[in-house]
Formats: structure tokens, sequence, C-alpha cells
């Protein structure tokens, strides 16, 4: 189950990093993409965890709104990084 879980955290950073651009930029621009990259990913599977201590642990059915609000921005951050990755190649 671990090395499962190690996938697909590996798979999913890697899509969100399609956004960070790799040519035509200087070091400094790529580091700064790189940066905010991560720390959005952080924040959505931070938002994601809470969504379900929510509604596991307090069972409380609001926490399916951090889980939507992170899903939604994940699939964008997701989708915007293919298509520029897609218009460059």
């Amino acid at each position: 189950m671990d090395i499962i879980v190690e996938i697909f955290l590996e798979l999913y950073m890697e899509l969100m990093m399609l956004v960070v651009p790799q040519e035509n930029v200087g070091k400094k621009h790529r580091v700064i993409a790189s940066l905010i990259a991560v720390v959005v990913t952080l924040g959505l599977l931070a938002l994601g965890v809470w969504g379900v201590v929510l509604i596991v642990e307090q069972d409380n059915l609001l926490g399916i709104i951090p889980i939507v609000i992170a899903v939604l921005l994940s699939l964008a951050q997701i989708i915007a990084g293919i298509l520029l990755y897609k218009k460059k190649h």
C-alpha cells in the first residue's frame, strides 16, 4: 500500500510541475515557478486532508467542500500544464 501511495504522489507531482517552464526563461523565473507550484500542490494536499478529516473524524459533510476545491484546482493546474506542454512540443 505504501508503494502505491508513493507512486501516486510521484505521478501527481510530475503532473503538477508541467506548468513550470523549462525553456526560454531564466533560472530565477524557473525557481520561482517551481516554488509556487510546490506550495500550491502542498496547499491542495492539505485541503484534501482537511476535508477527509472533517468527514471521517467529525462526521461533518461540509468536508466535501475542501475536497472538491482541491480536486478542481488540481485538475485546472494539470490541464494548464498539459496544454502548455502540447503548445511547446
